[in-house]
C-alpha cells in the first residue's frame, strides 16, 4: 500500500503545485482522485497533436502554413475549370486533434447550371429569416485567386455582413486597405485584386545586389514619339518613330510595384524648315530633313517671268545650312559657259 501512495503521489504532484501542497498537508482519498484527475486532464491536453497542411489538387487554401494547431478553421476554394466536393464555391475544414473535420477536395470541371444561385430572390423563399429583409445579400462573388477567410459557406447574409478575402499564396491584394467586401442594399461592395507578384534582382553598385518584391508593374510607361514591345511580363523594349533617335537604355524592367527601370529618351535627329515663317520661301508648311541630308525648297520668284528658284537646304547635327534663293540651274549653265568662252579666247 505504501509503495501504491509513493508512486500515485508522483504522477499527482507532476500535475501541479497546488497538488503538491495538499499531499503533504492533506492527504485523503478524495483529494488524491482530485489531483489525479487533474494530471490527466493536462497531460491529454498537452498531447493534442496539430494537423499537417493539407493536399489539394486544383485549388488553394488559406492560411497558408506547414502546420496548424488544434481549432484553426482553413478556408480553401478551386481553380478555375474545377469544382468543390460540396456546395459552394468556397469551404472550411478544422483541425481536430492531427485531422481535419474533412479533406479539402477539388473535382472535374465546374458546372455553373447547377452549382450557382438561382437568384437572390428565390434564394429568399428558401430562407424564411431573411423573407422581410429585401437589403440581405446573396454569396458574395468568386474573385480569382482569392478566398473567403473566417467565414463558413452561406447562400444568404445579413445587410450590413462583411466577409474578408485573402489571395491565393504568390499573389497579392492590391491595396492593402481592400481585402473586406460589404453587403449593402442587397449588393456586395467591390473586393480585392489579387495579382500575382514576383522577385526583380536590383544591383545598386558592382558587388551590392538585393531581390525586390514585384507585386503589380502597372501600366506601361509612356515615352514621347517611342512605342514599347512588350518582350515578357517584366521587359520592355522601346523603339523611336523615323526621325528619332534612341538616347539611354533600350530595355527597360520592372523592379518593384508600379516601378521601372531607368527609361530612355527618343531626341529628334532632324531639322524643321516652316516655309511659312520666311517670306523667300514658298510655303508649304513644315519640311523635315533627316540629319546629314540635303533638301530643295522652293522659292518665290523675283519677277513672273523670272525661272524658278530654289534653295538647297541642309540639315548638319540639327543645325540648318541654306543656299541662297536663285535659279541654281541657270546659274551654272551660265557660269559653264563663261568658262568655256575665256578659255577659248586664251586658245
Amino acid at each position: 500500500i505504501t509503495w501504491h501512495l509513493h508512486s500515485l503521489s508522483y504522477h499527482i504532484m507532476a500535475a501541479s503545485e497546488s497538488c503538491i501542497w495538499i499531499l503533504m498537508n492533506k492527504l485523503t482519498v478524495t483529494t488524491m482522485e482530485k489531483c489525479f484527475t487533474a494530471h490527466f486532464l493536462l497531460h491529454a491536453q498537452s498531447t493534442t497533436q496539430a494537423c499537417d497542411a493539407p493536399t489539394l489538387d486544383g485549388g488553394f487554401f488559406a492560411p497558408k502554413q506547414e502546420t496548424y494547431s488544434q481549432g484553426t478553421k482553413l478556408s480553401y476554394t478551386c481553380n478555375e475549370g474545377r469544382t468543390l466536393a460540396m456546395k459552394g464555391w468556397w469551404a472550411t475544414s478544422t483541425c481536430h486533434n492531427g485531422k481535419w473535420s474533412h479533406q479539402p477536395q477539388c473535382i472535374g470541371k465546374s458546372s455553373t447550371n447547377k452549382r450557382s444561385c438561382c437568384g437572390i430572390n428565390n434564394v429568399f423563399e428558401s430562407k424564411s429569416n431573411f423573407t422581410e429583409s429585401m437589403n440581405a445579400c446573396s454569396v458574395p462573388p468568386k474573385i480569382p485567386h482569392a478566398v473567403i477567410v473566417h467565414q463558413d459557406y452561406q447562400e444568404v447574409f445579413a445587410a450590413g455582413s462583411e466577409v474578408q478575402y485573402e489571395c491565393e499564396d504568390g499573389y497579392t491584394a492590391e491595396g492593402a486597405h481592400n481585402k473586406k467586401s460589404v453587403c449593402t442594399q442587397g449588393s456586395w461592395t467591390q473586393g480585392p485584386t489579387c495579382s500575382k507578384w514576383t522577385h526583380s534582382l536590383i544591383c545598386f553598385q558592382k558587388y551590392s545586389c538585393v531581390f525586390i518584391s514585384v507585386q503589380n508593374c502597372g501600366n506601361i510607361p509612356v515615352i514621347e514619339n517611342a512605342f514599347a514591345l512588350q518582350t515578357s511580363q517584366y521587359y520592355l523594349t522601346y523603339q523611336c518613330q523615323r526621325l528619332y533617335r534612341l538616347v539611354g537604355p533600350e530595355t527597360v524592367k520592372c523592379i518593384s510595384s508600379r516601378m521601372w527601370s531607368d527609361l530612355p529618351e527618343c531626341r529628334a535627329k532632324f531639322c524643321a524648315v516652316n516655309t511659312n515663317d520666311n517670306p523667300e520661301y514658298i510655303s508649304v508648311g513644315t519640311v523635315y530633313i533627316e540629319n546629314g541630308e540635303e533638301e530643295r525648297v522652293e522659292c518665290v520668284k523675283p519677277h513672273s517671268w523670272s525661272l524658278e528658284h530654289y534653295t538647297m537646304v541642309r540639315c548638319i547635327n540639327g543645325r540648318v545650312e541654306a543656299t541662297e534663293c536663285k535659279n541654281l540651274t541657270y546659274d551654272r549653265i551660265v557660269t559653264a559657259c563663261v568658262s568655256f568662252s575665256f578659255s577659248s579666247s586664251k586658245i
